[in-house]
């Protein structure tokens, strides 16, 4: 057996570190380890599924695996042995309840079994809340009840603070509430300034009377602690410098000392006061947090943190804690350690201690941590890549590190290498596993960037790269919303995502299932023709809504629309999918409930490129990555308190204050180290951005105020584009992108107007698909007509013809140059497509405007054949929104025909 039980993994990017847990997972399971006794934790529910499916795959397929080779260094056990015993492992695993999940779901499992020790149902639910309201409420109510409002009053006056930031301030001590007991601090009192300014009074006073210039008695001049601690000579030992050189002696320097020595005593008084204050003010935001918790039964993340830190460090024993769990954990693997808290450790350590306790193979226990401190980019949400260390060390735990690239070609490798060795403490440079040469860097260092981005992208198009693997990643969420804004008015025909994952409800098989579960419980035409359309089908395929039980449950639904229309593509998303289905009793609430799923997919069935900020592609990787520069400042925002520590314990927290760091030692100790961590952070974020790229990197730099200042950048271009031959269709598309023409005037003959039996079928169609145009105007001018066309022809090329298709557009050409239709919906706010259920009916109104004195409800129609139907269904409209609104209501039928358009108003 080569399995070290207690180990700590260094993975660095693109190393295989899925591959190790995996390795190490089924290793265990090999040499008997009972899967319920195995406990796999990581950060993201992606990671999770992930991990999952990668442990489930690899057993399936385990004779044409490259772990098999693994597993046997590990385990000891020859192939032919592990190929005999897999049966036996995946059934074992098939019945068990098995434990890998995120750190969150962990906690939130232990909580429950402990729920009414902190006064709440085992039921509660986890997430982000909507209580800002109320805890807000219950806070004011509660310094009013304990007579500090005034004291809350004066204290937003003194520091200057809006009730928001006082709020931000208290959430972030929340947040470290496990790690420091802010109410034990010393209350101290609101400083007077005035004997600091009495001693700079003596000191300028000296220098009036000795001759110095207006200019050099002007420095010497301030009202307020800010204006005081601003003063360069605080940063000197003397005065014996620029013009106050000439008269300086040991008595103006020693005003000098003793001044610095009073601003040191006002700052630290004034943070006793501070801390004092927010300690009691702290006291009420818990007490408030705890009540609202219990009433509501909703936690955020933190919560749970704080929550079972409490519990197992004060309320319960480390025994009890087992035996509710329902047996020890005898296997723990933690997935990028780096990002752990010190809570989440703390949290974790009991169960680490049971683990290090076990002695002999007849306790087979194990430890496995893996992670890569250069990753670590979350400092900011609690992240300590301290910890890393810290738990080699005091863990005593073996170290193997993991030096080879497996993602990224060499061309990528050695660049990342180039710019990286000697700027990251430690770093080592990364092996390539296959030097083939291939690979393409270019760095672009100008002026403005956007630009260079602009080339990046057409560049790739051109060499025949998909958009889909392609990555814009950005420093903030609003250069993201620039640069999609930016790429998709230079590439309009381009989808833009400014999502890196894909949710499951987007998956082209899943959008298809959803769409025939909304026909069958609607009955709404669109979605038959969004199913037929998504599948690849003709119009005229059969589809029936006999048959079909809507009492039945929603996984018995989906399991029949995946049976009848063969749509399993083996793909793990459906899968997934049906997992999601099977928490719902009936079609109704799952219905209801889509827009919430949150469920991502592991599938690629996405077209568009993604742009994305460096900190949501961490774990992730694409073919072709262009790292953008930040399009602002960096803004060099420091918090209101800063905290030291001594490797993983907090040593002090200070208030920041601007220039303090001149008359206090010790809280400049404690800035220069904060300096230091952002330095890194803001390194290892390069880092991350920089390794996501498998097959090519493009840096798109600044030549001032850059991002990538520290990695003294030049201009250069190596390699050459790789385009990569790996498809993975989900389904077979007979659609095709369509560039937008402009059809001018041209009639179309036998168009669905002609009334005739024999294009009946054809006319619902064709209105179907009218209506889908218009739904997809973001907006009602020609750019978003193109769009709008470009997306109906994509869903509707398989159903129509090309000369039907250009009646549909010249309809919508004439909608947006009707001054009429333009005048009607000038001011409104637009709401397109809304749901309205009345009468126990569910309707779908077109065009709903809303102004501050009215309401406007458009139908479209393509043929006044039904005018008086028409009339009835938007009189019913009508009827339903003036029982929402408290305003008068207006209804037009807006017939498009090959003609013109005609706005008709409800009678």
């Amino acid at each position: 057996m080569n399995l070290s039980p207690y180990l700590a993994l260094e993975a660095s990017a693109g190393s295989g570190k899925t591959f190790a847990l995996s390795v190490r997972y089924l290793s265990l399971l090999f040499m008997g380890a009972n899967p319920q006794k195995i406990v796999a934790l990581t950060f993201t529910n992606k990671s999770a599924a992930e991990m999952k499916t990668r442990i489930f795959e690899t057993l399936k397929h385990l004779e044409e695996k490259d772990e098999l080779e693994a597993i046997c260094v590990q385990t000891g056990k020859s192939k032919e042995t592990l190929l005999l015993e897999k049966e036996r492992v995946m059934q074992t695993l098939l019945q068990a309840d098995i434990k890998i999940s995120t750190l969150d779901s962990f906690f939130s499992l232990i909580l429950r079994h402990f729920a009414l020790h902190v006064g709440l149902q085992p039921d509660f639910k986890v997430g982000q809340n909507g209580l800002d309201e109320e805890l807000v409420e219950r806070f004011i109510k509660g310094c009013k009840s304990k007579n500090l409002y005034n004291a809350l009053i004066a204290f937003s006056i003194n520091e200057d603070k809006k009730l928001n930031d006082l709020f931000s301030l208290l959430d972030m001590l929340y947040q470290k509430k496990s790690e420091l007991d802010i109410s034990t601090l010393d209350e101290g009192h609101y400083p007077s300034l005035k004997p600091c300014l009495d001693i700079l009074e003596r000191i300028r006073d000296y220098f009036e009377q000795s001759g110095l210039s207006a200019r050099g008695l002007a420095t010497l001049k301030a009202d307020t602690l800010s204006d005081l601690l601003s003063k360069k000579y605080l940063e000197r030992e003397d005065f014996g410098y620029w013009d106050y050189k000439k008269y300086a002696n040991e008595t103006v320097d020693a005003l000098l000392r003793e001044l610095k020595q009073a601003l040191n005593e006002h700052v630290n008084a004034k943070e006793a006061y501070f801390l004092g204050q927010l300690g009691k003010l702290f006291a009420i935001y818990d007490e408030s947090l705890r009540a609202l918790m219990g009433e509501y039964g909703e936690l955020r993340f933190d919560d749970v943190t704080n929550l079972l830190y409490t519990l197992l460090r004060q309320e319960i024993s480390k025994d009890f804690l087992y035996f509710r769990l329902d047996g020890v954990i005898e296997h723990l693997l933690i997935d990028e350690f780096q990002d752990t808290s010190i809570v989440q450790y703390q949290i974790l350590l009991p169960l680490i201690e049971e683990i290090r306790a076990g002695q002999g193979v007849k306790d087979f226990k194990t430890l496995f941590f893996v992670g890569d401190v250069k990753q670590s980019i979350y400092r900011f949400r609690g992240g300590a890549k301290e910890l890393f260390g810290y738990a080699k060390k005091s863990l005593h735990l073996n170290v193997n590190a993991l030096d080879t690239n497996y993602r990224s070609t060499e061309q990528v490798v050695n660049f990342v290498n180039e710019i990286f060795t000697c700027k990251i403490k430690g770093y080592e440079p990364q092996k390539v596993a296959k030097a083939t040469g291939e690979g393409y860097i270019n760095v672009r260092i100008e002026e403005m960037i956007e630009p260079s981005v602009l080339e990046a992208i057409s560049l790739l198009l051109k060499e025949g790269v998909k958009p889909k693997d392609i990555a814009l990643l950005v420093h903030t969420n609003k250069d993201a919303k620039v640069f999609k804004a930016l790429v998709q008015e230079q590439f309009p025909s381009l989808h833009v995502r400014l999502e890196a994952t894909l949710k499951l409800i987007e998956v082209r098989s899943i959008k298809a299932i959803i769409a025939l579960l909304k026909y069958l419980y609607f009955g709404d035409e669109l979605y038959k023709a969004t199913f037929l359309a998504q599948c690849g089908k003709t119009w005229d395929t059969p589809l029936s809504k006999q048959g079909w039980d809507l009492d039945a449950t929603p996984l018995v639904l989906v399991e029949k629309i995946i049976k009848n229309y063969g749509l399993f593509d083996g793909s793990v998303d459906l899968l997934s999918f049906l997992e999601v289905v099977s928490r719902y009793e009936e079609i109704e609430s799952f219905l209801f409930a889509l827009d919430e799923l949150s469920d991502e997919a592991k599938s690629e069935d996405v077209d568009g490129l993604r742009v994305l900020t460096v900190h949501k592609s961490k774990g992730l990787e694409f073919e072709h990555v262009i790292v953008c520069d930040r399009l602002s400042r960096d803004n060099n925002r420091s918090d209101t308190i800063l905290f030291s520590y001594d490797e993983v314990d907090i040593k002090g927290l200070y208030l920041t204050m601007g220039g303090r760091e001149s008359v206090d030692v010790i809280y400049a100790k404690a800035k220069e180290q904060e300096s230091v961590l952002m330095y890194e952070d803001r390194l290892n974020a390069l880092y991350v951005a920089f390794t996501r790229a498998k097959r090519s990197l493009f840096v798109c730099a600044k030549a001032q105020n850059s991002a990538f200042e520290m990695l003294e950048l030049s201009t250069t271009e190596r390699g050459m584009i790789g385009v990569s031959t790996k498809e993975t269709p989900l389904i077979p598309s007979t659609m095709h992108v369509h560039q937008p023409k402009r059809y001018g005037a041209q009639e179309v003959a036998n168009t669905p107007d002609v009334e005739s039996e024999s294009a009946e079928i054809a006319s619902i169609t064709f209105g179907i698909a009218q209506h889908y145009l218009l739904e997809m105007l973001d907006s009602f001018d020609a750019s978003s007509l193109k769009r709008a066309y470009i997306a109906l022809q994509n869903r509707f090329a398989p159903l129509l013809d090309e000369p039907t298709l250009q009646a549909i557009y010249q309809r919508g050409e004439k909608l947006i140059t009707c001054k009429a239709f333009l005048e009607l919906i000038e001011g409104a706010k637009v709401y397109k497509e809304q749901p309205l259920i009345y009468q126990k009916e569910r309707k779908q109104i077109d065009l709903l405007l809303e102004f501050p004195d009215r309401i406007v409800v458009i139908d479209y129609k393509s043929s006044k054949k039904q005018s008086d139907k028409h009339q009835t269904q938007v009189k019913l409209y009508q009827d339903a929104l003036s029982t929402i609104y408290n305003l008068p209501v207006e209804a037009y039928i807006c017939y498009l025909q090959n003609d013109g358009v005609e706005l008709v108003k409800s009678l």
